[in-house]
């Protein structure tokens, strides 16, 4: 085993809410290590090619997520054709209850505070801001098992090119997606199976055709998305759900995913002309697995789906559903700290979450968000030596409110 590395903050998992997480501890002057285990930044953003910057505003003008999930939006498409909607200000309810509201139940999203990216440019643009930011960067390392001192977490190991490797930190921010430095830890969880979907980028002759009349390279490649949808609808190959915390379970996952693709591609290409190989075809593939739930603590407090819309006494922040017009959470501290665990906070859509509330939890602007405040809450928690469950939830509210985050509807 190499020798130990020391840091202030750990971060584990470097996806949005990790990111955020290291960022915010960083810009406070702690030393601190971001750990991911694949070659890009960004987890099911940009590995995962998933290109949707979802809302930060509630649908009808107002903004609700602040901070750097909103310089996370700008960077997406910093780099690549994206625009955020010029209207989205515009308070245009009454219109959209008369003429939209039966044709789209759901709310809209072209006047909405978002954008679709281009996941290869977002991939770049964290490369530059993490430098920038004097974060100590570790990409194709593999974050094993939690270190413990009784119930306290005192840093994980990891494994690289290098070997196995201990790094100590005097605060851990578990932004692995999956709660896998918590669960390991001992901290009581809960999971989601799930059944095949897969979400992949392609290219056309039709899209090149659109590309030059308009002049503008946006549409050249776009996305398609195959098999189950968020509510489980639409796989038709059996009841077989998979469990994102079993190995094998992953594998056929992928392999029953990218077969549905395949398959669909396929099909598309055998009818000749516009759709022949020759004129469509797959352009990346995400080299993630493209769970949406895995598995999620039970903290000290949590996001309940009938909590929309209500005032929380401890909330840290706002998100807003990205598929309802004027649906926001409070977001409580305490569904960011696991249960029976010491000197651990948990992020993104590993958060405390139940049902539908689980589906906002899990999306960009809410992973940066509850990233950003763990950064704030470790930064704390060094500088008082303490730990994450033993800070009084209002001094994270007052630095939140410094960084110009709203923390009730």
């Amino acid at each position: 085993m190499s020798d130990e590395k020391i840091y202030d903050v750990l971060v584990v998992g470097g996806g949005v809410a990790g990111i955020a997480a290291a960022l915010e501890s960083a810009r406070s002057g702690l030393h601190t290590a971001l750990v991911e285990k694949t070659i890009l930044w960004g987890g099911l953003a940009t590995s995962g090619l998933v290109p949707l910057y979802m809302p930060l505003c509630d649908g009808k003008g107002q903004q609700v997520t602040f901070g750097i999930a909103e310089e996370l939006l700008e960077l997406s498409i910093k780099y690549a054709p994206g625009h955020i909607p010029a209207g989205w200000l515009d308070e245009r309810q009454e219109e959209y209850d008369k003429r939209y509201k039966e044709l789209y139940p759901q709310g809209r999203l072209e006047n909405r505070y978002m954008t679709i990216f281009s996941p290869v440019a977002f991939a770049w643009a964290l490369d530059k801001v993490l430098e920038e930011s004097k974060v100590d960067m570790w990409l194709d390392t593999l974050a094993c098992k939690p270190t413990m001192v009784g119930n306290k977490v005192t840093g994980v190991e990891v494994e690289n090119k290098s070997g196995r490797i201990p790094i100590k930190a005097s605060c851990v921010i578990d932004a692995s997606g999956d709660a896998d430095i918590a669960y390991r830890a001992g901290a009581p969880c809960g999971e989601q199976r799930s059944y095949p979907s897969f979400l992949y980028q392609y290219t056309s002759l039709a899209l090149a055709r659109e590309a030059v009349e308009k002049k503008s390279a946006r549409r050249l490649v776009t996305y398609r998305v195959v098999g189950a949808n968020e509510w489980g609808e639409g796989y038709k190959g059996g009841e077989r759900k998979y469990a994102a915390t079993n190995g094998k379970d992953v594998t056929a996952f992928i392999m029953e995913s990218r077969k549905i693709a395949r398959e669909e591609m396929a099909r598309k290409q055998e009818l000749g002309g516009d759709t022949s190989r020759e004129n469509i075809y797959p352009a990346t593939l995400p080299t993630m697995a493209q769970f949406r739930m895995t598995r999620r603590i039970v903290g000290h407090e949590m996001v309940y789906t009938n909590h929309c819309n209500q005032y929380s006494e401890n909330s840290i922040g706002l998100i807003a559903d990205c598929r309802k017009i004027d649906a926001v959470w409070e977001v409580p501290y305490g569904s960011l700290v696991p249960q029976k665990i010491e000197n651990l906070l948990v992020v993104g859509r590993c958060a405390s979450a139940e049902g539908y509330a689980w589906q906002v939890t899990r999306l960009i602007p809410a992973a940066a968000l509850t990233g950003q405040v763990a950064g704030i809450a470790a930064t704390l928690a060094v500088q008082n030596r303490t730990s994450p469950d033993k800070l009084d939830v209002k001094n994270i509210q007052k630095v939140a409110q410094s960084k110009g985050f709203v923390l009730h509807i």
